[in-house]
């Protein structure tokens, strides 16, 4: 394929953006970037990138566009606002919404495309910027199947897996927080063994080789677990700010559909906790800190 017939503009070089947004650069596509910060889009411009001056300018300039922003509201603003994207669409182009957001915010968008004669791909991704900038990430895919089909070589030069849910859009985000909140689950269930485990002045060690056994085979959690014995979180993939905002979709997009996230509502109450508790830049495992503190134990 001729990747240099293809003009891809990408917004948000956050985190989990900046690495997905260098393996479409490093595959040969011509890229114009976007971001608030100007000086992330530095790098880009350094490895032949064009960098935008406005929203409207990247969409003119760009066949497919990608948007990795924080939330709902970021990527509306994105899209609705004045000189926005999709104010600035033209028939025929693609848009591709890498967020995590609400399963009705994804239709409400897809919805919007359409009546500009254009695509919505929801696209959320599962992973941490590590896996990001190693091309090593997951991703669901749901909307037009011919829109699809276009974008698939772009998304396989960052992911090592597509699932495709579908072509109703919110199908896409909500297979994501179904996995977002089986690790969420996850983690707060560490937090509480290693917690009963200290009381019980278990040896922390063999607690850490028994909790990795159990969850051999997957790497992610084998990670965490690590962290949450050792209470080592300034080393940050997802961080706890970001966590909370999780919480609080899973919370939404579980209760709208008369659902009790109960697995999750101690988490919940943990990431609020703790930040509140100046532990919103610390990896999001910091939650299991309060789970410490609610126990008695000293978190010096």
């Amino acid at each position: 394929m001729n990747t240099s017939a293809l003009k891809i503009g990408f917004i948000g070089l956050g985190k989990m953006g900046s690495g997905i947004c260098e393996n479409i650069q490093k595959a040969g596509y011509s890229l114009t970037v976007y971001n608030r910060t100007v000086s992330k889009t530095e790098p880009f411009q350094q490895r032949g990138a064009n960098v935008a001056s406005s929203i409207k300018q990247l969409v003119e300039q760009s066949d497919i566009i990608f948007t990795s922003v924080l939330d709902d509201k970021s990527l509306n603003d994105l899209c609705q606002g004045e000189h926005g994207i999709l104010e600035s669409m033209t028939a025929g182009k693609i848009h591709v919404g890498l967020t995590t957001i609400q399963p009705t915010t994804a239709d409400a968008l897809k919805t919007g495309h359409e009546k500009r004669a254009c695509h919505y791909i929801a696209a959320p991704v599962v992973g941490r910027p590590d896996a990001a900038a190693a091309g090593q990430l997951i991703t669901f895919l749901a909307g037009n199947t011919t829109a699809i089909d276009a974008v698939l070589p772009i998304i396989d030069t960052y992911t090592v897996k597509h699932v495709l849910v579908g072509s109703v859009a919110s199908s896409a985000n909500a297979m994501k927080i179904c996995v977002n909140y089986m690790a969420m689950a996850q983690l707060a269930m560490l937090g509480e063994i290693f917690t009963f485990a200290e009381k019980r002045q278990l040896d922390q060690r063999q607690v850490l080789a028994v909790a990795k056994m159990f969850f051999a085979g997957n790497e992610a959690m084998s990670s965490y677990a690590e962290k949450i014995a050792n209470r080592e979180f300034d080393t940050v993939g997802f961080d706890l700010s970001a966590g909370l905002k999780d919480a609080l979709i899973f919370d939404t997009a579980f209760t709208a559909c008369g659902v009790k996230p109960s697995a999750i509502l101690g988490a919940k109450e943990n990431l609020i906790a703790a930040n509140a508790n100046g532990l919103g830049n610390k990896d999001w495992s910091a939650l299991t800190e309060i789970t410490r503190q609610l126990a008695g134990l000293s978190n010096q």
